[in-house]
Parts: structure tokens; sequence; C-alpha cells
């Protein structure tokens, strides 16, 4: 379980540019759970899930990860417990290795990345090959040996998925992963994004501009406004929201502030 206990986050503190960020975070995610973030631009959606990761600390609160405090923990010693897949390039991936090559590595993460990437067979190649059929995901098994840098950055997002997977992440944070791409793509991505996460059970805190595909992959959905939690579904209550209604439980979503 990974506790967000009172997070306060503060930009330019003591001046006049001044900005709260994030105010008074208090989120429990549970092991096994998928939780999705909805608001509008700039509600601080984004912000959290960097802040997780390890790219800025709060002013103020704890993060703990099973009874550990781990809020001044690194980028490099979060990356124990949190795998990230943001709408930008994924630190996850390599870009000069090959689709199969980044498969290897990650499934044998705890050896020396140079004495991997040629060592496998191709019973191994086969396997792999297997799995990213089964994903029926647009072909993306004839992608294994292309360098990640040349396939199109949906597919990249699909990688950083399995990465996940394979290097057993305890919590996945997803960002908005299906911007910029069309309709129908972004539709592909989130049913495949939806399978690997409920198959594998991997704990997740995701944003999310869809909230129908939240309300149908979120054991918990959390809205966020200027940097504050303004409201919380738990399961029940997510089961009756529809297309219909689901702007009544969620007004804030798509608004500009």
């Amino acid at each position: 379980m990974v506790n967000l206990e009172n997070i306060f986050l503060i930009f330019f503190p003591d001046s006049r540019l001044e900005k709260v960020a994030l105010h008074d975070i208090d989120i429990s995610l549970n092991d096994g759970e998928v939780t999705s973030i909805l608001g509008h631009n700039g509600s601080g959606r984004s912000t959290l899930l960097r802040l997780l990761a390890g790219h800025m600390s709060p002013n103020f609160g704890r993060l703990v990860m099973d009874g550990v405090d781990i809020t001044d923990h690194s980028i490099s010693q979060r990356a124990e417990y949190f795998s990230t897949v943001f709408y930008e390039e994924n630190t996850s991936t390599a870009g000069n290795l090959t689709v199969l090559e980044n498969l290897v590595v990650a499934s044998r993460h705890h050896q020396s990345c140079s004495a991997l990437i040629n060592a496998y067979d191709d019973a191994v190649r086969e396997s792999f090959r297997q799995q990213l059929q089964q994903l029926n995901f647009m072909e993306m098994e004839e992608l294994m040996d292309e360098k990640v840098r040349d396939i199109p950055a949906h597919y990249r997002q699909v990688l950083a998925l399995l990465i996940a997977v394979l290097k057993g992440t305890k919590v996945l944070l997803i960002d908005e992963h299906s911007t910029g791409l069309s309709s129908e793509v972004a539709q592909e991505l989130l049913l495949v994004t939806e399978n690997i996460i409920k198959s594998n059970r991997i704990t997740t805190l995701m944003c999310i501009s869809d909230p129908l595909f939240a309300a149908k992959i979120s054991d918990k959905i959390i809205v966020l406004d200027h940097g504050q939690v303004v409201a919380s579904y738990g399961k029940e209550e997510i089961k009756n929201m529809t297309a219909k209604n689901i702007h009544e439980f969620i007004p804030l979503v798509g608004v500009q502030r």
C-alpha cells in the first residue's frame, strides 16, 4: 500500500511567484487496485504523479510505501517501486535498443544490461513474440527487431507497460499516455492498457481524460481541482456511472480554469 499523507507542494515559496500546486493531498493506493485521477488542465494531476516518481519533493507531508517512509528517496530509489508511462518520452524504455532487447533486459533487470543484450536464444525470442501477439495490439510482434526510438509512440507506450510487468513493479503511474493519438489508436491503447493492468493486478494511479474509461477500469476515482482533492468515489458509486450521468458525478471534468 502507498499512502500520501497531507502532501503540500509549493512552487517558489515565500516569493511573489509562490503557487500552491498540491494542497493537503491525503490518498491511499491499495494493493492491486486502479485509482484514476480526473480534473481539468492545471488541476495538479500530472504534478502529483511526478512527485510520486521522485521528480520533485513535497514541502510538507510524507510518502509511505508498505510502512516505510520514502519521502526523501531519489528518482533512482523510487524506480524500485514505481514505473512510469507518461505521454512524453518514457524513461523506462531504451531507445537505442530493439523492442526485443528492451523486453529481455526488463525480464532480467537484476543482471547487467551489457551482458544481456545478446544473451537470449530462439526460445526466448519466440516466447516474447507470442506474448506480443497475444496482446492483439496492431501487430506489435512484427516490430521486435526495430529500435524503440524508431517505432510510433503508441507502441512505445505499450512496451513501457510490459516492462513494468516484467520488472515486477509495485506501482504503475500513467499520465495521459494516449495524448496526441488519433481516436481509433487511443481506444486501442486504452484497451490493451486495461488488459495488462487487470491481468497482472498492478497497483495503478492513472491520469486520464476519458471519464467513461476511468469508470470502466477503476476501483477508485479522485477528482482534483486547483491541487486539492474535491471528490472521491469508491467501487459502489463508480458502478452507477454511465455516459448519461457521469458529468453529474464528476462535474469538473473537462472544465478549463
